[in-house]
């Protein structure tokens, strides 16, 4: 109980089945640090990517130079960029990365007329001028190791940015949305559709993206039954086969520059890795729909629906074309569309299954997991009375800790995150170990 208010209030312990909710953690994910982990290599705080090479030596002998690997260590705790904007929509953090740099940048410009040439006249005029100057000067060493972390954030986003761009994840992200929140509940022949006809476009989304918007089809419910999802994995199996994917997969991480297999229409061996990992996972949750063991799909959040929009569409517009601007890679094409489409990754957060689990438990709402789950006190001594436990008086939770056995994500922590934020009440995240999308998607496929 330490740091709790006071000092007397007991969190509750909620440990919960990865099996509740598989849908969020092989979902597309919408918010800055969570798109990273699941488009980038992100592991203990450390981003790697790799970037085209700068310069001349590019063609010099008429072929590409290999890429250069980048790596930025970014913790939240210390990090107050990625503390501010980790939860944020991936817009928004784009923006704001931008505006800031701005800020420091006319900052910094400032600083340094008045020490190249301004400051001698300005000291004429008043001695105060002096100190203000000296001030300004000891506050830039400070100043300049902002810009820094700005600048390795904007390194970040803008890899980011070309990942969400070539591979086309909005797309990938509406329409999972839309069938993890029922939205096709009552148009299941225009759900099939949809998803057959986005995974088998070799020019969106990658080997990994398909098969995990076909694993959240499977896990819809009332979307598909057990015959239609065998005809979509079969159509995105034969897609991938004969056409293969513009969008390859590297053995390190979820994305990569279009390989030359791939564009010929053959599957490079991690390709057809994930794959066969897929295809397996896909039997496993048709042997789950048999036993009617499918969880139920995540329930819209109607408190997020517009709070994380952002103020002005045409302010992140116009941040995003200057990042696309920027940007090394040869997409320019795919990534203008793709900035066009980023607003729909915004305000469209759902409550995940823990989220709603954590909350009907600490506010012991009545007709919820409060009365399904086994509720133990560890005052209790000897035999135990669950009925009679559970019926005691109780006050609701202000902490809670939120524990996951199987794979935790960081879509679902900051799912929990927003929502304890908006209730008043403190919740710690943990699970047996923190995987992005695609090793999930692997350890599907070994079940």
């Amino acid at each position: 109980a330490a740091g709790l208010p006071g000092g007397h209030h007991r969190p509750v312990l909620v440990v919960m089945d990865r099996n509740m909710d598989l849908i969020t953690p092989i979902q597309h994910a919408s918010t800055y640090q969570a798109l990273v982990d699941d488009v980038l290599d992100h592991s203990a705080n450390r981003v790697e990517f790799d970037v085209a090479p700068e310069g001349d030596a590019a063609g010099r002998r008429g072929r590409a130079p290999p890429p250069v690997r980048k790596r930025y260590d970014v913790d939240p705790d210390s990090d107050p960029f990625l503390g501010r904007h980790r939860f944020s929509p991936f817009p928004e953090a784009i923006e704001s990365n931008g505006a800031e740099l701005q800020d420091i940048t006319a900052r910094e410009q400032a600083i340094r007329s008045k020490t190249s040439g301004g400051g001698a006249g300005s000291d004429a005029a008043g001695g105060g001028n002096s100190s203000d100057l000296s001030a300004a000067v000891e506050s830039l060493p400070a100043l300049l190791d902002r810009k820094k972390k700005l600048e390795v954030h904007t390194s970040i986003l803008q890899a980011a940015m070309n990942e969400v761009a070539s591979r086309d994840v909005p797309a990938f992200f509406e329409l999972e949305t839309g069938l993890a929140s029922g939205s096709y509940r009552n148009d299941t022949a225009k759900a099939k559709a949809d998803v057959t006809g986005l995974v088998t476009d070799p020019a969106k989304g990658n080997v990994c993206d398909k098969v995990r918007l076909v694993l959240v089809y499977a896990l819809s419910n009332g979307v598909g039954s057990t015959p239609d999802i065998d005809d979509v994995a079969s159509a995105m199996r034969e897609s991938l086969e004969t056409r293969g994917s513009a969008v390859g997969t590297a053995a390190g991480g979820d994305g990569g520059a279009p390989s030359a297999a791939a564009s010929h229409g053959t599957l490079t061996p991690n390709d057809r890795s994930r794959l066969d990992a897929g295809l397996r996972a896909v039997e496993y949750l048709k042997r789950l729909r048999s036993m009617h063991m499918i969880p139920v799909s995540s329930a819209p959040s109607s408190e997020s629906a517009s709070s994380s929009a952002p103020p002005s569409s045409s302010v992140g517009s116009d941040m995003l074309s200057s990042l696309v601007a920027r940007a090394t890679n040869q997409a320019t094409g795919l990534l203008a569309k793709a900035t066009d489409r980023l607003g729909t990754m915004l305000g469209r957060a759902h409550k995940a299954r823990a989220t709603s689990v954590v909350e009907n438990i600490c506010e012991m709402r009545p007709g919820t997991e409060d009365d399904e789950y086994l509720y133990l006190d560890p005052r209790v001594k000897g035999d135990v009375d669950v009925s009679a436990l559970r019926n005691a008086a109780r006050a609701p939770a202000r902490e809670a800790i939120a524990f996951v056995i199987g794979g935790g994500c960081y879509a679902e922590y900051q799912n929990i995150q927003s929502v304890a934020d908006g209730g008043g009440r403190t919740v710690t995240y943990g699970s047996t170990e923190i995987v992005d999308p695609c090793t999930f998607l692997g350890h599907l496929g070994g079940l």
